[in-house]
Protein backbone atom coordinates (compact mmCIF):
# COMPACT_ATOMS: atom_id res chain seq x y z
CA UNK A 1 0.00 0.00 0.00
CA UNK A 2 1.53 3.45 -1.06
CA UNK A 3 2.35 6.48 1.19
CA UNK A 4 0.72 9.39 0.72
CA UNK A 5 2.09 12.88 2.55
CA UNK A 6 -0.88 14.44 4.58
CA UNK A 7 -0.26 18.32 2.67
CA UNK A 8 1.29 20.82 4.87
CA UNK A 9 1.61 24.17 4.34
CA UNK A 10 6.16 23.69 4.55
CA UNK A 11 7.30 19.91 4.13
CA UNK A 12 8.27 20.16 7.64
CA UNK A 13 5.13 19.92 8.27
CA UNK A 14 3.64 17.04 6.25
CA UNK A 15 3.10 14.10 7.45
CA UNK A 16 3.10 10.68 6.19
CA UNK A 17 0.09 8.36 6.74
CA UNK A 18 -1.29 4.79 5.21
CA UNK A 19 -4.53 6.02 2.84
CA UNK A 20 -7.84 5.14 4.51
CA UNK A 21 -10.05 2.48 3.12
CA UNK A 22 -13.53 1.68 4.48
CA UNK A 23 -12.68 -2.01 4.84
CA UNK A 24 -10.01 -0.87 7.36
CA UNK A 25 -12.45 0.10 10.04
CA UNK A 26 -13.12 -2.47 12.78
CA UNK A 27 -16.12 -5.22 12.31
CA UNK A 28 -19.01 -4.63 13.78
CA UNK A 29 -19.83 -7.00 15.97
CA UNK A 30 -22.80 -6.41 17.68
CA UNK A 31 -25.99 -8.66 16.44
CA UNK A 32 -29.37 -7.71 14.82
CA UNK A 33 -32.36 -9.76 15.98
CA UNK A 34 -32.64 -9.37 19.72
CA UNK A 35 -35.38 -9.82 22.15
CA UNK A 36 -37.64 -7.07 21.55
CA UNK A 37 -39.25 -6.44 18.40
CA UNK A 38 -40.12 -2.65 17.15
CA UNK A 39 -43.81 -2.64 19.40
CA UNK A 40 -42.58 -4.96 21.89
CA UNK A 41 -39.70 -2.00 22.87
CA UNK A 42 -42.90 0.74 22.14
CA UNK A 43 -44.35 -0.87 24.97
CA UNK A 44 -41.68 -1.19 27.62
CA UNK A 45 -40.51 2.27 26.42
CA UNK A 46 -43.86 3.39 27.49
CA UNK A 47 -43.86 1.40 30.83
CA UNK A 48 -40.26 2.90 31.95
CA UNK A 49 -41.91 6.42 31.09
CA UNK A 50 -44.88 5.40 33.32
CA UNK A 51 -42.65 5.13 36.30
CA UNK A 52 -40.23 7.52 35.49
CA UNK A 53 -43.07 10.33 35.63
CA UNK A 54 -44.90 9.26 38.39
CA UNK A 55 -41.51 9.15 40.82
CA UNK A 56 -40.68 12.25 39.23
CA UNK A 57 -44.59 13.62 40.40
CA UNK A 58 -44.40 12.02 44.45
CA UNK A 59 -40.36 13.34 44.76
CA UNK A 60 -41.90 16.65 43.82
CA UNK A 61 -45.00 16.54 46.18
CA UNK A 62 -42.71 15.53 48.62
CA UNK A 63 -40.77 18.60 48.66
CA UNK A 64 -42.82 20.60 51.03
CA UNK A 65 -43.33 17.75 53.73
CA UNK A 66 -39.73 16.54 54.33
CA UNK A 67 -38.41 19.07 57.41
CA UNK A 68 -35.10 17.52 56.94
CA UNK A 69 -33.37 20.31 54.74
CA UNK A 70 -30.12 17.92 52.96
CA UNK A 71 -33.33 15.88 51.83
CA UNK A 72 -34.76 18.44 49.95
CA UNK A 73 -31.73 19.70 48.60
CA UNK A 74 -30.61 16.51 47.73
CA UNK A 75 -34.28 15.28 46.76
CA UNK A 76 -34.22 17.85 44.37
CA UNK A 77 -31.02 16.80 41.70
CA UNK A 78 -32.97 13.75 41.71
CA UNK A 79 -35.76 14.80 40.44
CA UNK A 80 -34.82 17.05 38.15
CA UNK A 81 -32.25 13.67 36.35
CA UNK A 82 -35.94 11.83 36.83
CA UNK A 83 -37.88 14.29 34.70
CA UNK A 84 -34.85 14.38 32.13
CA UNK A 85 -35.32 10.55 31.70
CA UNK A 86 -38.72 10.81 31.59
CA UNK A 87 -38.62 13.44 28.72
CA UNK A 88 -36.04 11.31 26.76
CA UNK A 89 -38.30 8.04 27.52
CA UNK A 90 -41.19 10.00 25.59
CA UNK A 91 -39.18 11.48 22.73
CA UNK A 92 -37.92 7.74 21.55
CA UNK A 93 -41.69 6.95 21.43
CA UNK A 94 -42.07 8.30 18.16
CA UNK A 95 -38.92 6.64 16.38
CA UNK A 96 -40.31 3.43 17.95
CA UNK A 97 -43.40 3.70 15.25
CA UNK A 98 -46.10 3.65 17.87
CA UNK A 99 -48.42 5.74 15.72
CA UNK A 100 -51.60 7.41 18.31
CA UNK A 101 -49.96 5.27 21.61
CA UNK A 102 -46.56 7.87 21.33
CA UNK A 103 -49.33 10.69 22.01
CA UNK A 104 -49.89 9.48 25.71
CA UNK A 105 -46.27 8.41 25.89
CA UNK A 106 -46.53 6.18 29.11
CA UNK A 107 -48.35 3.06 30.15
CA UNK A 108 -48.54 0.90 33.52
CA UNK A 109 -48.32 -2.38 32.64
CA UNK A 110 -50.95 -3.16 34.88
CA UNK A 111 -53.64 -1.91 37.60
CA UNK A 112 -51.22 -4.07 39.41
CA UNK A 113 -47.74 -2.15 39.52
CA UNK A 114 -49.97 1.52 39.32
CA UNK A 115 -51.61 0.05 42.59
CA UNK A 116 -47.89 -0.40 43.32
CA UNK A 117 -46.61 2.95 42.41
CA UNK A 118 -49.36 4.90 44.08
CA UNK A 119 -48.64 3.27 47.29
CA UNK A 120 -44.99 4.14 46.83
CA UNK A 121 -45.89 7.82 46.83
CA UNK A 122 -49.12 7.55 49.50
CA UNK A 123 -46.76 8.65 52.65
CA UNK A 124 -47.53 12.38 52.61
CA UNK A 125 -47.35 14.09 56.34
CA UNK A 126 -43.88 15.01 57.67
CA UNK A 127 -42.85 12.26 59.99
CA UNK A 128 -43.01 10.01 57.27
CA UNK A 129 -39.57 10.70 55.59
CA UNK A 130 -38.36 7.54 56.30
CA UNK A 131 -41.10 5.66 54.75
CA UNK A 132 -40.89 8.23 51.90
CA UNK A 133 -37.30 7.61 50.99
CA UNK A 134 -37.37 3.70 51.74
CA UNK A 135 -40.31 3.54 48.81
CA UNK A 136 -37.83 5.07 45.96
CA UNK A 137 -34.09 4.24 47.20
CA UNK A 138 -34.85 0.82 48.51
CA UNK A 139 -37.39 -0.70 45.64
CA UNK A 140 -38.54 1.08 43.20
CA UNK A 141 -34.96 2.62 41.54
CA UNK A 142 -32.90 -0.82 42.21
CA UNK A 143 -36.09 -2.49 40.17
CA UNK A 144 -35.81 0.04 37.15
CA UNK A 145 -31.71 -0.44 37.14
CA UNK A 146 -32.15 -3.94 37.26
CA UNK A 147 -35.21 -4.22 34.52
CA UNK A 148 -32.96 -1.57 32.57
CA UNK A 149 -29.97 -3.07 32.31
CA UNK A 150 -31.52 -6.51 31.24
CA UNK A 151 -33.16 -4.63 28.50
CA UNK A 152 -29.94 -3.10 27.28
CA UNK A 153 -28.62 -6.83 27.47
CA UNK A 154 -31.41 -8.69 25.71
CA UNK A 155 -32.74 -6.20 23.02
CA UNK A 156 -31.49 -5.67 19.58
CA UNK A 157 -27.77 -4.26 19.78
CA UNK A 158 -28.48 -2.44 16.04
CA UNK A 159 -32.05 -1.57 15.87
CA UNK A 160 -32.79 -0.78 19.24
CA UNK A 161 -28.94 1.45 19.89
CA UNK A 162 -30.86 4.57 20.70
CA UNK A 163 -32.95 3.20 23.91
CA UNK A 164 -30.01 1.33 25.17
CA UNK A 165 -28.31 4.74 25.18
CA UNK A 166 -30.82 6.66 27.11
CA UNK A 167 -30.57 3.44 29.53
CA UNK A 168 -27.25 3.53 29.82
CA UNK A 169 -27.25 7.16 30.88
CA UNK A 170 -29.93 6.55 33.29
CA UNK A 171 -28.76 3.63 34.64
CA UNK A 172 -25.36 5.40 35.23
CA UNK A 173 -27.70 8.55 36.96
CA UNK A 174 -30.20 5.97 38.98
CA UNK A 175 -26.37 4.30 40.50
CA UNK A 176 -25.92 7.62 42.06
CA UNK A 177 -29.17 8.13 42.98
CA UNK A 178 -29.37 4.95 45.27
CA UNK A 179 -25.94 5.61 46.21
CA UNK A 180 -27.47 9.10 47.92
CA UNK A 181 -30.66 7.75 48.97
CA UNK A 182 -28.72 4.63 50.81
CA UNK A 183 -26.63 7.24 52.70
CA UNK A 184 -29.81 9.25 53.86
CA UNK A 185 -31.61 6.63 54.81
CA UNK A 186 -28.48 5.46 56.61
CA UNK A 187 -28.48 8.72 58.96
CA UNK A 188 -31.86 8.67 59.08
CA UNK A 189 -32.22 5.06 60.40
CA UNK A 190 -29.52 5.48 63.63
CA UNK A 191 -31.51 3.04 65.94
CA UNK A 192 -33.68 -0.18 66.15
CA UNK A 193 -36.94 1.13 65.51
CA UNK A 194 -36.40 3.32 62.56
CA UNK A 195 -34.33 0.87 61.02
CA UNK A 196 -37.08 -1.69 61.59
CA UNK A 197 -39.53 0.97 59.83
CA UNK A 198 -36.99 0.88 56.84
CA UNK A 199 -37.46 -3.08 56.83
CA UNK A 200 -41.30 -2.91 56.92
CA UNK A 201 -41.42 -0.32 54.70
CA UNK A 202 -39.04 -2.23 51.86
CA UNK A 203 -40.57 -5.63 52.63
CA UNK A 204 -44.06 -4.47 52.31
CA UNK A 205 -43.25 -2.54 48.94
CA UNK A 206 -41.59 -5.52 47.47
CA UNK A 207 -43.87 -7.69 48.01
CA UNK A 208 -46.69 -5.65 46.10
CA UNK A 209 -44.04 -4.88 43.23
CA UNK A 210 -43.60 -8.74 43.26
CA UNK A 211 -47.22 -9.20 42.61
CA UNK A 212 -47.39 -7.13 40.16
CA UNK A 213 -44.60 -7.96 38.11
CA UNK A 214 -42.54 -5.05 37.92
CA UNK A 215 -42.63 -2.21 35.66
CA UNK A 216 -43.14 -4.19 32.20
CA UNK A 217 -46.09 -6.49 34.12
CA UNK A 218 -43.52 -9.79 33.60
CA UNK A 219 -41.27 -9.60 36.54
CA UNK A 220 -37.73 -10.25 34.71
CA UNK A 221 -34.58 -10.61 37.11
CA UNK A 222 -31.01 -10.77 36.37
CA UNK A 223 -31.00 -14.60 36.78
CA UNK A 224 -33.73 -15.35 34.29
CA UNK A 225 -32.12 -13.33 31.93
CA UNK A 226 -28.66 -15.71 32.17
CA UNK A 227 -30.93 -19.08 31.51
Amino acid sequence: MSERMYPGLTQEERTGFAPYSAFDIPADLRELHGRYDVEATALRVRNFRYAEEWMMMMMGGWIATIPEIPVKTGLGKVIWETAQAADELGKRLPELRCGRKSLEASEAPNTAFADFVQEVSNPETPDLTIEKLSGVFDVLIPHLVEIYEIHNRETDAICDAPTIAILEDMVRRKHQHIQWGQEVLDALCDDAETQKRRRDRADQLSGLLKESGGVTGVLETVQASLN
